[in-house]
């Protein structure tokens, strides 16, 4: 029995409880990780000024769009890929992989080569202040020039995390997060760089993990990235933007939401845009473990849906809920209990503290309604129903926030903007519960009548 056959039956016949959790290990692992080293960035420019922390934020905003790219591509074709796995369908699945992932690294190019040119305008449009520019700038040509690696790694640790091999996935993410936090101090403090240092430091591990993921692809009964196996179709272009387009608009969306924020705290100065900075890194910590555990419930269900075995897509859904939910529940508590000591550990004055502290408490009391819609959107995007999926993907970031942060801080000042996207989660949740409920409904249907 070769390795697809043993993990097609470790993914359809496994009880599901053990299985989730099983493949949500790794993911998470390397889902923290990537929050951390993301957050290490702001904690070890924080010793230049608050001007600089903003600056890491500022050029998130366009991470994400590179970010989008990834998803895209890895979720479009790893959506294919785990449902054609349920069926066997072993050759479409490899071609489907090397595509994807040639294409990601092709638009990836693209997008650096774009950057470039066009560096100070793209730094001014995220939001930078006068005082933020020169070291976003400074940040952000080293993103520009790791895009094309970003976008291809971020496909293939889906594709792999789709073939049901997370742990394959979190060695490429994770070396490359502790060698970012390694590299950090090392760059930016000993080696006297600065912001820059930071941005080479996220380069470098960007480009390793990259090639530690297509060394991954030839282990453990993966789809290798052999580029004979290379096909750009019709029917590929279209799995894969079927299926990706969610995960694209939630991350496109999000970077949106991100500069009409830094914009909405322009006028509160460089105080805000760094505490805001702050609260999305330590927030982003808490949503990596639910988004791991989400990674580990799209192979079950993908892989279950194409074979068939409807009930167990059901179960593995509703684990993921509880159990998304319970994290959210305790992370929250301890966010909002604790909320000083945290955001005094990234910010160097005592204004940004302040700031900090009110938006990461008012973040803190709705999230924990977030785990259900998350799943919802994952299991929508996974079984290839698109258009119920991006209206999910995008209604936190798009649909809802961006009215309250164009409305509010008018209404409000600054207290309109740090409690614009609290606002936006309840109101999400209570979007994505009659767009799920019959489509849930549909499943249960479905497994009566597979029962009968």
């Amino acid at each position: 029995m070769d390795s697809r056959e043993k993990k097609y039956i470790k993914l359809t016949t496994l009880p599901i409880p053990p299985l989730v959790l099983r493949l949500a290990a790794p993911a998470v692992v390397s889902m923290l990780i990537t929050a951390v080293y993301n957050a290490a960035d702001s904690y070890f420019v924080s010793d230049i000024g608050d001007s600089a922390v903003g600056s890491v934020g500022v050029v998130f905003s366009f991470m994400a769009v590179v970010q989008a790219v990834g998803f895209m591509f890895g979720h479009g074709a790893g959506n294919f890929i785990s449902r054609e796995l349920g069926k066997k369908n072993y050759e479409d699945s490899g071609r489907m992989a090397v595509t994807s992932a040639v294409l990601a690294f092709a638009v990836g190019l693209v997008i650096s080569a774009s950057g470039l040119i066009f560096l100070e305008p793209l730094a001014r449009f995220l939001g930078s202040t006068d005082t933020i520019l020169p070291f976003a700038k400074e940040y952000l040509l080293y993103i520009l020039i790791a895009a094309p690696f970003q976008t291809a790694a971020l496909c293939l640790n889906n594709e792999l995390r789709f073939q049901g091999n997370a742990k394959h996935g979190m060695l490429g993410l994770g070396f490359g997060a502790l060698l970012n936090m390694g590299l950090d101090p090392l760059l930016i403090s000993v080696c006297g760089l600065g912001v820059s240092g930071a941005g080479i430091a996220t380069m470098s591990s960007q480009i390793i993990g990259f090639c530690i993921l297509v060394f991954c692809t030839f282990r453990g009964g993966n789809m290798p990235m052999r580029l004979g196996r290379f096909r750009l179709t019709k029917a590929y272009a279209a799995e894969i933007f079927r299926g990706g387009i969610p995960s694209f608009m939630r991350q496109v969306i999000g970077s949106v939401a991100t500069i009409l924020l830094n914009y909405a705290l322009k006028p509160h100065g460089d105080n805000a845009i760094a505490a805001m900075t702050v609260v999305s890194r330590v927030m982003m910590i808490l949503a990596s473990i639910v988004i791991g555990i989400g990674q580990g419930f799209q192979p079950v269900c993908g892989m279950n849906y194409g074979a068939g075995k409807i009930d167990r897509v059901l179960k593995a859904f509703r684990f993921a809920v509880l159990l998304s939910t319970g994290v959210l529940l305790a992370g929250s508590v301890l966010g909002f209990v604790f909320a000083g000591p945290v955001i005094d550990f990234f910010a160097g004055e005592e204004a940004t503290v302040e700031i900090g502290v009110r938006a990461l408490r008012y973040q803190c009391l709705p999230a924990v309604l977030s785990g259900f819609y998350m799943m919802g959107s994952m299991m929508m995007q996974n079984l290839g129903f698109s258009f119920k999926a991006t209206v999910l993907a995008v209604a936190r970031q798009g649909i809802v926030f961006i009215p309250l942060i164009l409305l509010l801080p008018r209404l409000f000042g600054l207290t309109g903007a740090l409690a614009a996207q609290p606002a936006a989660d309840l109101c999400s949740f209570l979007i994505s519960v009659p767009l799920l409920a019959p489509e849930i409904r549909k499943l249960k249907k479905m497994t009566t009548e597979a029962a009968a």
